[in-house]
């Protein structure tokens, strides 16, 4: 029996992941860079006697060379390995995929998840990247269409960009404007419909058959809740 009980605990060990958040562990590794954005590229959960949860990230790095005499920034994108990450880890981030959660810019300022925002809006309104064409929306000039790549699709107009500035300054997320009571950018968003279906459809089968597992559990608390009660109650009546 005692060997039963350490085997079990080992099992339940096995299926915590780490309790370290690799957005931390990534963030310092990536200070070395004079700007990077750290997106959340992916995120599944494996199913089994205890959850497995994982995490994937796309890296945007900045490092300057020298081309033709002149001194340029070279951006690189990088897609890190799956990270198995524990429950509340997982939970930290399985909103934001397709969005920065953690930043730096060439003046130094840097974000966290708690300002968490679509990939490329750090972009928008600086001249060096694009300028304002008509109708109002940000046109990023050719050599940096992997910015505009970033935002799959999505062409931001002068009021979104003024909401996205005010969510930052405040501290808090900016998923895009919400349309019909749909968020554009993270896991569930709209443009993330479109750009990842079978992580937006795998997805959204997880989070489905979450709310089915959850409302089992309680109808079942119910039912034993309702059966114990019937029992006080004749119980009572005798």
């Amino acid at each position: 029996m005692p060997r039963l009980s350490v085997f079990l605990g080992l099992l339940i060990l096995a299926g915590c992941g780490s309790t370290q958040d690799p957005v931390e562990k990534l963030s310092r590794e990536l200070q070395r860079y004079p700007e990077y954005s750290l997106i959340v590229e992916d995120l599944r959960v494996e199913d089994g006697f205890s959850p497995d949860y994982f995490l994937r990230f796309k890296l945007l790095t900045a490092s300057g060379q020298r081309l033709a005499g002149q001194d340029t920034l070279i951006y690189q994108e990088q897609i890190t390995p799956w990270e198995e990450v524990s429950e509340g880890v997982f939970a930290r981030y399985e909103n934001y995929v397709g969005m920065v959660v953690s930043s730096k810019s060439l003046d130094g300022q840097t974000t966290g998840a708690r300002q968490a925002y679509p990939a490329g809006y750090q972009y928008v309104g600086n001249p060096s990247y694009g300028s304002w064409g008509g109708g109002g929306f940000w046109q990023f000039y050719g050599q940096y269409a992997l910015m505009r790549d970033l935002m799959g699709g999505w062409r931001v107009n002068r009021d979104d960009w003024g909401d996205y500035r005010r969510y930052r300054q405040n501290g808090q997320p900016y998923y895009g404007p919400t349309t019909n009571g749909r968020k554009t950018f993270g896991s569930q968003g709209t443009v993330t419909e479109k750009a990842k279906p079978n992580f937006y459809q795998r997805n959204r089968q997880r989070l489905s058959s979450g709310r089915q597992a959850f409302a089992g559990k309680a109808q079942n608390r119910m039912g034993r809740t309702s059966s114990s009660w019937g029992r006080g109650s004749s119980r009572f009546g005798k």
